[in-house]
């Protein structure tokens, strides 16, 4: 094994951005209703610890609490954002029309972590 004073050795600092932390995107992303009337949203949670056994129903969460943020966009811009405790969230007919969205929207949701943020955003589009 060679020391930090071999001529050989070459000494590196390096910053990581935490990644290893970050939530994995949610699964099975699913609609049911559709524009302009209620549309509820449901996901399954993933997590990025002990989620790989096929003893239990349920992965455990990995995360000090469950929460998701949910986002309305419209042409890239930012209509609504929620945050929920629950894998299902329920866009109503009265929410799009206060958000005056049309027929044409999308709905994104991503995995919240308290040590990273949320993580990738899983979207399903309405034209």
């Amino acid at each position: 094994s060679l020391g930090y004073s071999d001529n050989n050795t070459i000494v590196q600092t390096r910053a990581f951005n935490g990644i290893g932390l970050r939530p994995y995107s949610v699964s099975h992303l699913a609609s049911v209703g559709s524009a302009g009337q209620n549309l509820t949203l449901n996901w399954i949670r993933r997590t990025r610890i002990d989620g790989d056994t096929w003893q239990s129903t349920d992965v455990p969460l990995g995360e000090d609490q469950e929460a998701y943020l949910v986002r309305v966009t419209k042409l890239g811009t930012l209509i609504r954002e929620v945050e929920v405790a629950v894998p299902t969230w329920t866009y109503t007919s009265v929410m799009q029309t206060a958000d005056a969205v049309g027929s044409s929207f999308d709905l994104s949701v991503a995995q919240i972590s308290q040590r990273f943020g949320p993580g990738p955003f899983r979207s399903i589009s309405f034209a």
